[in-house]
């Protein structure tokens, strides 16, 4: 049971990261456009970047819950024996 908590954890750990860096990309794209030349590196219009923020605040949000729950049920839910 140590490999499948050990995946589980680093499997959960990913997610977060993924979340918190799309969170973080949505700052600089809406927030700080100047910093390292986002928008024009991508191309985006600016009538779009309000919808990109939202996609990727909402897609960042669920992301980090998800890591979270998989962390929280394979590490301590595991442990409680349902005898």
């Amino acid at each position: 049971m140590g490999a499948k908590n050990a995946l589980a954890s680093l499997v959960g750990l990913l997610q977060i990261f993924i979340g918190v860096s799309a969170i973080v990309f949505a700052y600089l794209l809406h927030y700080n456009p100047s910093y390292l030349e986002v928008r024009t590196l991508l191309g985006l219009r600016e009538e779009y970047v309000a919808f990109f923020f939202l996609v990727l605040g909402v897609i960042g949000f669920f992301s980090i819950i998800s890591g979270i729950l998989v962390i929280y049920e394979w590490s301590f839910a595991r442990k409680v024996s349902y005898e």
